[in-house]
């Protein structure tokens, strides 16, 4: 006859008790290590059809600050420091600036001061993110007194010691965007919510923010917070058509406080054909 074990009082509390800890330990870890600091990508993009004028072209990428909610000055200080010291050629941002509906003018001036110390020895891009449109005439303020380009639905040719350009596009929707594209040119494309890549033809690299990888990650899983705009490409890379997409995991938090297995980052690419 099969003997039932039974689980003394004692220790079933101490299990109680175990399982609870871990759960207050990865909440704590979530909720105030893992969206402080940030970390350094650095990608290398071999494509043979870029132009030799631009081997070791270097492209610094971040997204996503909402600042407010876990991005504070201190930060903002910190990223400027970093991607300075990266000595970029490009830098581009994919959006969504502040985590609220509303900016005053002290703000403005505080995040115009921070990009407009941001250097970039041939341009600065930006495109528009969901959150931008809620203030969209301080946003374009901004990024102008900064000395960034947006890029809204428009292409900027970028010249290098070449003949040849590379040609930058900004996309806030995929509508009537064909005549953007010219096959004769190596072309990346910025865009706030990855999803818009099913709709984007003729690119070589398309960067993207706005998933933030999924702001909780699982190990061997990815990110599992799925929104509008992201519910298919929410990892860090993918290739879709001969079409290079690496996402950034962003700088903030969203909705709520909280990453877990998943440190904010900004990311250094370095192009090459070989």
């Amino acid at each position: 006859m099969e003997k039932k074990v039974k689980v003394k009082p004692r220790k079933a509390v101490k299990i109680i008790v175990f399982i609870f800890l871990i759960f207050l330990l990865l909440f704590l870890y979530a909720r105030y290590i893992n969206t402080h600091g940030f970390d350094v990508k650095e990608i290398a993009v071999i494509d043979e059809n870029l132009n030799d004028a631009y081997n070791g072209l270097k492209i610094v990428h971040f997204s996503d600050i909402h600042y407010g909610r876990t991005t504070l000055e201190e930060d903002l200080k910190d990223i400027v420091e970093e991607i300075n010291y990266l000595n970029p050629d490009i830098i581009v941002f994919t959006g969504d600036l502040f985590d609220k509906e509303s900016v005053s003018e002290e703000e403005v001036d505080l995040m115009s001061k921070y990009f407009g110390e941001l250097e970039a020895r041939l341009f600065k891009f930006a495109v528009i993110g969901d959150y931008d449109q809620k203030y969209l005439d301080k946003y374009q303020s901004i990024l102008e007194n900064s000395g960034f380009t947006l890029l809204d639905n428009s292409s900027k040719l970028v010249y290098d010691n070449s003949s040849v350009p590379i040609n930058f596009v900004g996309l806030s929707n995929t509508k009537d965007v064909n005549k953007l594209y010219n096959a004769n040119y190596f072309t990346i494309t910025l865009v706030h919510q990855p999803d818009l890549i099913k709709n984007i033809h003729g690119s070589n690299l398309v960067l993207s923010g706005h998933s933030m990888g999924g702001q909780i990650k699982i190990p061997f899983i990815g990110g599992i917070i799925k929104k509008d705009g992201a519910e298919t490409y929410i990892n860090d890379y993918y290739e879709i058509d001969n079409q290079k997409l690496y996402i950034s995991n962003g700088i903030g938090t969203e909705n709520f406080s909280f990453r877990l297995f998943n440190k904010p980052s900004i990311t250094l690419y370095r192009l090459y054909n070989n």
